[in-house]
């Protein structure tokens, strides 16, 4: 069977992260080594080589024009593929403006796999689309996408709850697979002296640390009112919190900083690059997951953080739900019951008491690796 590949968007650079899952999908595909071709088209420049297999479509988000010559290139290039081989598996990111893949599965025979998330649900919460007829007409769109969809993955239980209840779809349609860790980046040798003198930590201090993007519906914010109300059961002096990552609540996490009176406790160190993060984690004692109800509510949780911290063998501190139960069932930290910041603290004290390191690693290789999830993509992408 011929596979047909098409991806939204992989820049090049992108080995962690959002918007690293599908090279790291091309590039688990290509060591495969089995008889099937792999096609590629993706948005992005030119200069951009993964593999010799790409199609590679520019598209300017900022012009309407753009986007009607992206869907015509499209449409021209994948006819050519349909045309001379139509048995093509077809897996897509799905975005709204994809239209051209499902209006060519309704005049070829083509699997079309999709990998999803709360798209409609993401447009409504944060106001991305202010337009009450537009954001009908985004849905009206998602739901022809997911009919003509033959299998719908996603990362979550809460998205697959959400897909059946606003779309009526077949429960038996959604696939709920993990996001893998991109265990290629965290074994390299670490040296955290460097990160320690240029943040002022020494030796007998006590290190609280978090990675990944800071917007209020993530919660950064709650680690440190946690860590304010901790200042009532034990002295912090010897606490430091490492908030690793940006974003549009940052500044706004800096002013609770202050009025918090937590300047010499808390250190923001900016976006870093995705290759660092290992020698970060590896200067944190205890690690921090925090996520806020109506994030949580709109599409559950799969971060890769939680892994990265775990791939550590770091104990980690997150919200208690059922994507994480079995970290307090193998003992790798502890769970706290969301938005509840008390509960937040007490859980944070109990991961600096702990006295015995945690062997988290193996079990995330055994359940998360790129082996193990991209050969769950690959098997219902290849099911006819």
């Amino acid at each position: 069977m011929k596979k047909l590949i098409y991806i939204n968007s992989v820049d090049g650079h992108e080995i962690s992260g959002q918007g690293s899952f599908e090279r790291n999908f091309i590039s688990f595909l290509d060591g495969l080594g089995v008889d099937f071709n792999v096609k590629i088209f993706t948005i992005n420049s030119s200069r951009n080589i993964i593999t010799d297999r790409i199609v590679s479509l520019k598209l300017n988000k900022s012009s309407k024009r753009s986007y009607i010559w992206y869907q015509i290139k499209l449409c021209y290039f994948l006819l050519l593929e349909v045309l001379v081989n139509r048995k093509v598996s077809v897996y897509i990111r799905l975005a709204p403006f994809n239209l051209v893949p499902f209006f060519i599965a309704s005049l070829f025979r083509i699997k079309i796999t999709v990998r999803s998330g709360p798209i409609y649900q993401n447009l409504s919460l944060y106001n991305k689309v202010s337009n009450s007829f537009l954001l009908v007409l985004f849905k009206y769109v998602l739901a022809y996408y997911y009919k003509k969809s033959c299998d719908i993955i996603v990362v979550t239980e809460k998205i697959k709850e959400t897909l059946l209840g606003d779309f009526r779809l077949s429960s038996s349609k959604i696939h709920v697979i993990s996001n893998p860790i991109n265990d290629s980046i965290f074994e390299s040798e670490v040296d955290v002296t460097e990160i320690k003198r240029a943040n002022g930590i020494e030796s007998g201090d006590k290190v609280i640390g978090y990675v990944g993007d800071i917007y209020k519906e993530q919660g950064v914010q709650n680690i440190l009112e946690a860590i304010a109300l901790l200042r009532e059961n034990r002295p912090i002096d010897r606490i430091k919190v490492l908030i690793v990552g940006s974003g549009s609540y940052l500044n706004e996490c800096k002013r609770i900083v202050k009025d918090l009176d937590l300047q010499n406790n808390v250190m923001f160190t900016g976006r870093v690059e995705p290759n660092k993060v290992i020698e970060y984690i590896n200067v944190f004692d205890i690690c921090i997951a925090p996520f806020t109800k109506i994030d949580y509510d709109t599409k559950g949780s799969s971060a890769l953080k939680v892994l990265e911290y775990l791939y550590c063998n770091k104990p980690v501190v997150t919200i208690d739900v059922l994507e994480y139960k079995f970290i307090g069932e193998n003992v790798f930290g502890f769970l706290y019951e969301i938005d509840n910041i008390h509960d937040l603290s007490r859980k944070i004290n109990l991961g600096l008491n702990l006295k015995s390191k945690i062997i988290s690693k193996d079990y995330v290789k055994k359940y998360y690796s790129k082996n193990e999830i991209f050969s769950k993509y690959l098997k219902i992408i290849d099911t006819n």
